[in-house]
C-alpha cells in the first residue's frame, strides 16, 4: 500500500475509486497493527488503546480480472 497518491504521467491516468473501511473488534485483537501493516509503517512494538477514531488514507494499485483496465482504490482505514 501507499500512503500517498502516487504521480501518475497523463499517459497512465487510471481511474480512483474512493471506499471507506471501518474496522470495529474487541481491544488487542490488531485492528491498529493491521492498519500500520497495509500502510508500510511500522507495527507498533506495544498494545496501547486507539483514543476515538484514526483515519489513514491508504492508495491501493490493482487491475480487476473483470475489466482488465488497472484502478487505483484510494481507501479510507478507519480504526
Amino acid at each position: 500500500g501507499l500512503l500517498e497518491r502516487p504521480a501518475l504521467p497523463p499517459a497512465l491516468a487510471v481511474p480512483t475509486v474512493t471506499y471507506k473501511l471501518f474496522l470495529a473488534g474487541k481491544s488487542g485483537v490488531g485492528k491498529t497493527a493491521l492498519v500500520a501493516w497495509l500502510g508500510g509503517t511500522p507495527v507498533p512494538p506495544a498494545h496501547h488503546e486507539t483514543l476515538g477514531i484514526e483515519a489513514t488514507p491508504l492508495f491501493w494499485p490493482a487491475k480487476p480480472r473483470a475489466s482488465g483496465r488497472p484502478v487505483l482504490f484510494q481507501l479510507h482505514l478507519w480504526d
